[in-house]
């Protein structure tokens, strides 16, 4: 662990992405990943509620011709038949009921000023 000192939303910023243990003034501890430092706030696990819909873009390519005509465009088609998914494992250790599982628990928002120590976690 290393300390995060001093406790500035310009100092606090520089680690967001990293894991932290941040140490409240009545003895709590909360482990997660910082998110933002603003407004005399930190923010951990920011992502951990919002499920990311990886939905491809249903719009076909255009591409021109290169072989005559003055600007035909032909539609480039992809053939589903000739993909192949292949998964070795399909169990999603991760995945508990409606939403994912996150270790480090659920988003949540720290006044600066009830912090009495903030570790980086190495």
């Amino acid at each position: 662990m290393e300390r995060i000192y001093p406790l500035h939303e310009e100092v606090v910023s520089r680690f967001c992405g990293y894991p932290v243990c941040v140490i409240m003034n009545d003895g709590m501890r909360h482990f997660g990943i910082l998110s933002s430092c603003e407004s005399g706030r930190l923010h951990l696990n920011a992502g951990s509620g919002e499920t990311e819909a990886a939905t491809a873009n249903a719009k076909p390519q255009v591409s021109k011709n290169k072989k005559g005509g003055k600007g035909k465009k032909e539609m480039a088609h992809k053939s589903s038949s000739t993909q192949v998914q292949t998964q070795a494992y399909p169990y999603d250790p991760y995945y508990y009921g409606e939403r994912p599982y996150y270790p480090w628990g659920e988003a949540l928002a720290l006044d600066l000023a009830s912090i009495a120590f903030l570790f980086l976690l190495l």
